[in-house]
């Protein structure tokens, strides 16, 4: 597919919001649903692990912000900004022009709300993609829950063939399992949290590689996020560029005021991630 051109709508949009299409929708276990976007402004967009998610109004005709002075968003008068929320980009198909998002459907939430609502024709903003990639390694340990599934589903497809290590993923029972597509070096766990498994525990019994260098990856609710961090930053020794963890949810709260008032309790591992990736882009530009 061609590179975007500078008349690209988008361009004129806040934080370069892309207009996308539903083109599918697909319930893929009980409790997670795909949604496939497309369209026009899809040429030429990044592949990266995390996209925001510009929703609609449930009633009336969607107004996206463009860039206002300062770089803040503007919008007519009357009409504010709209829900934003940040999900993992699961598939980037650029010779089909299509993307795929999947949705935890929980019953609650906005996002969920609209995949739930999602047919093919409606619209949606997509912001980014963005964020660090997971760092070679000759031993992983990838750990996440139920959320984090198409994260992980995403990262697996990206190891190299001969990729080791070991994988644990928390669901809630045996139908949210799915097929995926691993290196055989890699050991999936998985783990059915209506039956007691529990995600620290699981990683924390785990054999640990010695002599091998390693790279850790979590995602999922702040306090087992927060646990594991600590686990392999302060028991195991991994350096902060050896590891990634992130909050994708905190019990109690929205994920505005999860951010706001913790930063997904992202640490300082975090924004190092960033950095390099930004470093590393601009050397290869």
């Amino acid at each position: 597919m061609s590179q975007a051109s500078n008349d690209d709508p988008w361009r004129a949009r806040y934080r370069n919001i892309r207009v996308l299409d539903v083109l599918r929708v697909t319930r893929v276990t009980p409790m997670m649903q795909r949604v496939t976007l497309g369209g026009d402004e899809i040429r030429g967009i990044n592949d990266a692990p995390n996209i925001k998610l510009v929703l609609p109004p449930r009633e009336g005709a969607p107004v996206w912000p463009l860039k206002g002075d300062n770089g803040k968003p503007l919008l007519p008068p009357g009409r504010s900004m709209p829900i934003t929320r940040t999900y993992s980009l699961r598939r980037l198909d650029r010779d089909r022009g299509e993307l795929d998002v999947d949705f935890v459907m929980h019953g609650e939430g906005a996002a969920s709300t609209w995949a739930e609502h999602a047919r093919p024709g409606d619209k949606i903003g997509v912001g980014g993609p963005m964020g660090p990639e997971v760092r070679p390694a000759d031993w992983y340990l990838i750990a996440g829950d139920h959320t984090a599934l198409p994260a992980i589903t995403r990262i697996l497809c990206q190891l190299a063939p001969d990729a080791r290590g070991s994988v644990f993923i928390a669901v809630p029972n045996a139908a949210e399992r799915q097929q995926l597509s691993i290196p055989p070096g890699m050991k999936l766990h998985w783990l059915h949290t209506e039956e007691g498994d529990d995600l620290e525990r699981s990683v924390r019994a785990a054999p640990w590689p010695e002599g091998k260098k390693v790279y850790a990856w979590f995602a999922a609710e702040s306090t087992a996020v927060r646990s594991l961090r600590n686990y392999v930053r302060h028991e195991r020794g991994l350096g902060r560029s050896e590891f990634l963890a992130i909050g994708y949810w905190r019990r109690g709260m929205s994920e505005p005021e999860y951010h706001e008032k913790l930063d997904h309790d992202r640490g300082e591992d975090f924004y190092e991630a960033i950095r390099d990736e930004l470093q590393h882009a601009h050397e290869h530009h």
